[in-house]
């Protein structure tokens, strides 16, 4: 089996933890590769891979998933952030995970990807997938701002708040669910949004089925759009953000000694003892 060590070489602690797994598959009989996710070949390095270790936090996951989903490499992540929810395993429990997985006893889980286009008087400036969410919000001015939503091409509602968050079910834990978004199981291709600190407008985050687009429309200065945290382009009045469900996924790697979804929530966001 070909598996991948993937990381980031400015963060010491993944870079250690990559080589010492690596020479233990090598010694065990695997062949290994190098990748650098900070490197702009990375796709090309990891292309032949049969399976990618990501060394890291949630951020490298986020990172790894929009550099490996195009070439189909799935992802195992191992935790070296804090919160570690899109991580599969730890440092400690690797070796037993990689027996499951070099054994063939794993499997796949898609994730829904998000693709979103900048465009600017009918040009597109930028597009690019997310894995989380796609974010238009306030930029340098400390002052809310208004953003038109329509939904398959219809006008839905004109928001004034500090921005607007588009996420995807993996999404729905992260920045969508700390301004009150709803969970959606990872599974889901459902997408939804949700505003950042309404003023005087729809408060509720609204759920949408995977094949609905969205046209996020900003029609003041002074915006930002974000994607999955990581990449961030200035906004200006009358650009729109045009975002759908991607073609491509993100595929997870899961063995059976993983804890389901719900348990693994409630360890990472719930108290214990809370109800879900």
């Amino acid at each position: 089996m070909k598996i991948g060590i993937a990381f980031r070489r400015d963060r010491a602690a993944a870079l250690d933890a990559a080589q010492g797994a690596g020479a233990r598959l090598r010694a065990a009989g695997h062949e290994v590769i190098e990748i650098l996710l900070d490197s702009p070949k990375v796709g090309v390095e990891a292309s032949s891979a049969d399976v990618a270790c990501v060394f890291g936090g949630d951020g490298t996951i986020l990172r790894a998933a929009r550099a490996l989903a195009p070439v189909g490499v799935p992802i195992l992540g191992v935790n070296l952030g804090r919160l570690g929810f899109l991580t599969a395993t730890s440092v400690e429990d690797l070796d037993r995970t990689l027996l499951e997985v070099t054994s063939g006893r794993f499997e796949c889980e898609d994730r829904t990807l998000l693709h979103a286009s900048l465009v600017r008087d009918g040009t597109e400036l930028v597009h690019v997938n997310a894995l989380n969410d796609v974010v238009v919000a306030r930029g340098s001015l400390v002052r809310s701002i208004q953003v038109e939503v329509r939904i398959d091409g219809e006008p839905f509602t004109v928001y004034w708040a500090d921005g607007l968050i588009v996420a995807t079910a993996t999404g729905s834990t992260a920045y969508a669910f700390s301004v009150g978004g709803p969970i959606i199981l990872p599974h889901s291709q459902a997408l939804m949004f949700v505003p950042i600190a309404p003023h005087l407008s729809f408060r509720n985050a609204v759920v949408l089925e995977g094949d609905q687009r969205l046209e996020l429309i900003v029609k003041d200065h002074a915006a930002r759009l974000s994607l999955d945290g990581q990449e961030e382009h200035d906004l200006l009045a009358g650009d729109r953000v045009d975002v759908r469900r991607s073609d491509t996924v993100v595929k997870l790697v899961r063995t059976a000694s993983m804890p389901p979804f719900l348990s693994l929530l409630k360890k990472k966001i719930l108290k214990e003892g809370e109800g879900i």
